[in-house]
């Protein structure tokens, strides 16, 4: 399966599990409402030909049908939320847990993430990434990587990258889910 939205967010086949996961979720919610919209086409049509109606008999099963497939439409693109954000949070749990649920890790990865928040360029974040891989400080490389991430600092997220193969891929998935998330015109495919 190969699954691709409007605005080039792409899944394959040779993607993460989570991906597909996600993306035969909503394919699948996507081709249900794909055929309720031709359902609502043709109710639509059959109304308007109906010699038995009147104009105020089709006005109003007009109305019905067209609140029914709104509500429907509505519930759709609210489902498709729901999956997206409930695999990114499980995936943002799984990554914090590569840095310890412990209460002496919980707060060792706050502390770092405090560092990691008072960085203000990609330089410093990739001099404070190879020192902290180099010493084995894996709280902070995390905290650092993540903060990388949000402010697109490339070569800090290569390095750690590099030496954590397994977390970069699950950010990498994060990352395209939020994409898919935000995506303009989403709503479209539910109409």
């Amino acid at each position: 399966m190969s699954f691709r939205a409007d605005d080039g967010v792409t899944i394959h086949n040779d993607e993460s599990p989570d991906l597909i996961e996600v993306a035969g979720k909503i394919k699948q919610l996507r081709d249900t409402a794909k055929q309720a919209s031709k359902t609502y086409s043709a109710e639509l049509r059959e109304i308007q030909q109906d010699p038995q109606l009147s104009d105020q008999g089709r006005a109003e099963r007009t109305a019905e049908v067209e609140a029914a497939h709104k509500a429907q439409r509505r519930t759709g693109i609210n489902t498709e939320n729901d999956i997206i954000e409930s695999k990114v949070a499980e995936l943002e749990r799984r990554l914090d847990g590569f840095v310890g649920y412990g209460s002496s890790d919980i707060i060792a990865y706050r502390d770092a993430q405090d560092r990691a928040e008072a960085v203000s360029d990609g330089d410093r974040a990739l001099k404070l990434m190879e020192r902290a891989l180099r010493s084995n400080d894996r709280t902070l490389a995390h905290a650092l990587f993540r903060t990388a991430v949000d402010n697109h600092w490339t070569e800090a997220q290569r390095a750690f990258a590099k030496e954590n193969p397994a977390v970069a891929a699950l950010v990498g998935d994060v990352e395209k889910l939020r994409a898919l998330r935000n995506q303009f015109g989403r709503g479209l495919n539910y109409a």
